[in-house]
């Protein structure tokens, strides 16, 4: 009985940003040491998606499209989904990439990685570029596989369409079994500020920034970064409504 009781308070909304939900115990996860869910990484790439000012260059997708991406039958499927994304047009295009083997299971998979679409540093010669936190990238064949369901789309002759290379990225290792999620949103992190200073043409690529910025201390200090975004969300949402309604004691997640 007392279970129910908290997962009834486990589900209860706190903020809604843009198209995604949290819900209390995605606090929870935060507060660690926990798996990160695709929510809480949904709504991180939504809140760097809008640092971005309206740039159509760079894109940072959910992750539940790459997964269905992955997983559709055939490239007509993979199309009819992917056109309205333009990804070929893009620069830049942020991946969020889970094993889950079994799409009827609700946020299941156990490694998270960043699989990134790169037309930035190099137009005519487009590459992907997977980061995984993990040694010996395990992840590497299950973005292989959403790498080679994206290719068709992308413009160019077959034959180049076909030898887009997929390369491992330079990825600081996470030092336990739980903070992948994490290390992907701090990637994405280090290569948005990267972006918005100009993409520094001195460094080539995000490659620098992602060894300076990323670490174990740093990805540990996201989670608390992150409860604290979430924080002021809460708290400007509520204070926008209590000053429409006459009230003046705005909320905050506890």
């Amino acid at each position: 009985m007392g279970s129910g009781s908290n997962s009834k308070e486990g589900e209860e909304r706190v903020l809604t940003h843009g198209d995604v939900v949290l819900i209390r115990s995605d606090l929870a996860i935060l507060r660690g040491p926990c798996f990160i869910n695709d929510r809480i990484i949904a709504f991180y790439f939504a809140h760097l998606s809008a640092s971005l000012q309206d740039d159509d260059d760079l894109l940072l997708l959910p992750p539940s499209i790459p997964y269905l991406l992955s997983n559709l039958p055939d490239s007509a499927a993979v199309a009819a989904v992917a056109d309205p994304l333009r990804l070929a047009s893009r620069r830049l295009v942020l991946l969020p990439v889970n094993d889950n083997p079994d799409a009827s299971i609700a946020e299941g998979g156990s490694h998270w990685t960043l699989l990134i679409l790169n037309n930035a540093t190099s137009p005519s010669a487009p590459r992907f570029v997977h980061h995984d936190s993990l040694p010996g990238a395990p992840n590497l064949p299950v973005a292989a596989r959403l790498a080679d369901a994206l290719r068709p789309l992308l413009s160019g002759s077959d034959s180049k369409r076909d030898t887009v290379p997929l390369i491992e990225g330079p990825t600081p290792r996470q030092t336990n079994g739980y903070d992948c999620g994490v290390y992907v949103m701090a990637i994405a992190r280090a290569l948005c500020a990267w972006w918005n200073n100009g993409h520094d043409h001195r460094e080539g690529d995000w490659f620098q920034a992602v060894r300076r910025e990323v670490d174990a201390h740093s990805v540990k200090a996201m989670r608390a970064d992150l409860l604290q975004l979430i924080n002021t969300l809460i708290q400007e949402k509520a204070k926008a409504n209590s000053t429409s309604k006459g009230d003046t004691d705005p909320g905050s997640l506890q």
